[in-house]
């Protein structure tokens, strides 16, 4: 039977600014035995970073945490933030006073930030409202919104009320309710016809915690998270030594010579 693979980007999948080439092996013999792999990130498809990627033959991509889905270049599902998540969001970024980036599906914006870092890159786009946003870019679905510095317990829990919120030690992501990379799994899966056991995450950081709870086989990077590491099934090798082509190595490939 098929496996589903779902793979991290940052931290997992792409580690030290390229994909390790023990990972590049195994991928690839995996999708030309027919399995199927699939990056699970929670950037959006527009902060992706391709460029590092092309040399992966991947069946599909799962972005923004859950808000979007694409299989062999076909769009399967696609959720954009509405205006009021997007305002109410806004109007908390003022009240802490730490700056936004509006991670759309084709493109970035920042919102009172000039803020570089790897996971957005640079050279954005600024807007200055949600209705400002929505006059000069009204094509542009955003997936999710990730503010620049951590959040205090009192703002996560006032942005709770509207969305979703993951925070990290140096960030904060916030997207719809009710989606998330799980539910992602869960929709391919089905549509699939996947078993549960034949469902394969592979993860590192804290907003990875649903999608290693939701895998028949959950596999923590050894360089992981200390709080993501007791989820693990199998913990593999660190990231960077190539830990996706080592976990894909034992469970999928080894096993009776699938």
């Amino acid at each position: 039977m098929k496996y589903l693979i779902f793979l991290d980007i940052d931290g997992t999948l792409l580690a030290r600014g390229g994909v390790p080439a023990r990972t590049q092996v195994a991928i690839d013999e995996a999708i030309r035995r027919g399995h199927l792999v699939f990056i699970n990130t929670g950037r959006s498809k527009g902060n992706i970073p391709f460029s590092h990627l092309k040399d992966i033959p991947l069946t599909g991509v799962v972005a923004g945490l859950g808000s979007y889905i694409e299989m062999d270049g076909e769009v399967l599902f696609s959720h954009a933030m509405t205006k009021q998540e997007i305002a109410y969001t806004m109007q908390v970024a003022d009240e802490v006073e730490i700056g936004l980036i509006l991670e759309g599906e084709q493109m970035l914006l920042n919102y009172h930030s000039e803020h570089v870092h790897p996971l957005w890159g640079q050279n954005r786009p600024a807007v200055k409202s949600a209705e400002d946003m929505e006059q000069r870019y009204p094509e542009l679905r955003v997936s999710k919104i990730s503010f620049t510095k951590p959040l205090t317990t009192e703002a996560i829990e006032t942005l709770a009320t509207h969305v979703n919120v993951i925070s990290h030690p140096t960030y904060a992501e916030v997207s719809s309710k009710g989606l998330s990379k799980a539910t992602a799994m869960d929709f391919l899966k089905d549509r699939l016809g996947i078993a549960d056991d034949h469902v394969i995450a592979m993860g590192d950081s804290l907003n990875d915690m649903e999608m290693l709870r939701a895998a028949g086989i959950a596999v923590v990077m050894g360089d992981g998270h200390p709080d993501v590491l007791p989820l693990a099934d199998f913990v593999s090798i660190a990231a960077h030594e190539g830990g996706v082509g080592q976990a894909i190595e034992e469970l999928v490939l080894k096993e009776k010579g699938r």
